[in-house]
């Protein structure tokens, strides 16, 4: 009967390999985590912010290699932004996770380093958010289809300058964070309005030119857009929080 039932459902493995899933070379030993501060605590919360702003910077590059992965069906190019997502975002996700929720749950901290930590806690969930949305347009390498492929720097639906501007947003947003400046999350606020001209008429000029036979293209190209936008929306969501 046993033998019945592997051959239905599969024998168990007989091996103890770790998934690839979980090979994520980073040891929580190193982080230095302690029920007392290391150190004045305002030094940890600064060091922590440092760590947060590289953090953005890596989820930024990789969005706009997505980006262009995409848009000049480089699918090299884009393995690379998984790559660059396993190596280096993963890693660094791992260490804020460990850090923001020892310092805030092991610490007794005061109301206002529980708050700057309660911050930290929100951008890291949507930095999260945002390097998840770098790999699905890296995704559709293979199934779209843009006019200019040749021409660097170049796509009819301007997805370019739609990604530099998101990667501007994203890095003010987690700016006025770390600087405590206003300035800088009204100035991503702002800058929305420009990333939605571009996205209305990317948008219309794709339902324009739709037929059956570019059907896969332009829906994995729809798809790209709404994942740009979804990334400038998000980082509006962090910079309201400074305002």
């Amino acid at each position: 009967m046993a033998s019945l039932l592997g051959k239905i459902f599969g024998d168990s493995p007989k091996t103890t390999a770790v998934p690839k899933a979980f090979t994520i070379q980073v040891d929580p030993v190193k982080f230095g985590l302690s029920v007392t501060p290391q150190g004045p605590v305002h030094i940890q919360l600064e060091a922590l912010k440092q760590k947060m702003t590289k953090l953005s910077s890596n989820v930024e590059n990789n969005l706009m290699l997505s980006i262009r992965a995409s848009t000049k069906k480089n699918s090299e190019l884009a393995a690379s932004a998984f790559q660059f997502d396993e190596e280096y975002i993963q890693k660094n996700k791992f260490e804020m996770e460990y850090l923001t929720l020892a310092y805030s749950s092991f610490q007794g901290l005061d109301e206002g380093q529980l708050k700057t930590l309660e911050d930290a806690r929100m951008i890291l969930l949507q930095l999260e958010r945002l390097a998840q949305f770098a790999l699905n347009i890296a995704d559709k390498t293979p199934f779209v289809e843009f006019a200019n492929i040749q021409e660097l720097h170049k796509d009819e639906y301007g997805l370019k300058p739609m990604g530099d501007i998101t990667a501007e947003m994203i890095k003010k947003a987690v700016e006025a964070f770390v600087s405590g400046n206003a300035k800088h999350a009204s100035e991503t606020i702002a800058m929305l309005k420009e990333i939605e001209d571009i996205y209305n008429k990317a948008v219309a000029k794709i339902k324009a030119e739709v037929t059956d036979e570019n059907i896969i293209s332009l829906t994995g190209i729809l798809s790209i857009l709404n994942h740009v936008k979804a990334s400038a929306d998000i980082s509006c969501d962090i910079a309201r929080h400074f305002c």
